[in-house]
């Protein structure tokens, strides 16, 4: 017997997306992490195929999704971000004070040996179409094109100044 599939139309069509309870359902906690994986699946195509998974799902959603790629030493991690203290939302809102459904970052991250390390892309996402077209770059670029760390930190800064996220005026230090 051949196991149902569901496709990205199929999980939003669903009456209870975008599955707001997950925290206290059950079923709409499973069907956030089947959207977050189909999301996946549906970016990397063929490529899904090196990716293995690295943690399962943890019921407060941190991560909804991790993956790595022992031959590219490559990960992929997703975390659901909410808006727990009901901050304004981007785009009505900028800046600091802002809630932003997509934060994106690189991290050291291992693979399920615990010693190889890997360069893990995280995303702290909201299940929030508006920035979809987002997320799916940042997975392509760090997953399928391999971009460098360097190319992947100005992408990721570029964002965040497109996005107000910081100010890009603002200096950093490196200490």
């Amino acid at each position: 017997m051949t196991p149902p599939s569901y496709t990205l139309a199929d999980i939003r069509r669903h009456s209870a997306f975008p599955f707001s309870d997950w925290r206290t359902e059950d079923f709409e906690f499973l069907m956030l992490e089947l959207y977050w994986a189909e999301r996946v699946r549906a970016v990397l195509g063929e490529d899904m195929a090196g990716f293995a998974p690295l943690y399962d799902a943890e019921r407060d959603g941190n991560p909804i999704l991790s993956v790595t790629h022992s031959g590219s030493l490559r990960g992929l991690r997703l975390v659901v971000n909410e808006n727990d203290d009901a901050k304004p939302v981007y785009p009505e809102a900028t800046g600091p004070g802002a809630f932003y459904p997509l934060y994106a970052f690189l991290n050291s991250g291992r693979l399920p040996d615990g010693e190889t390390p890997v360069n893990e892309l995280v995303l702290l996402v909201s299940l929030d179409e508006r920035v979809s077209e987002h997320v799916d770059a940042f997975i392509r670029w760090h997953c399928i094109e391999g971009k460098s760390v360097d190319e992947m930190e100005a992408l990721l800064l570029k964002y965040e100044t497109d996005f107000g996220q910081i100010d890009s005026d603002a200096e950093f230090s490196d200490e």
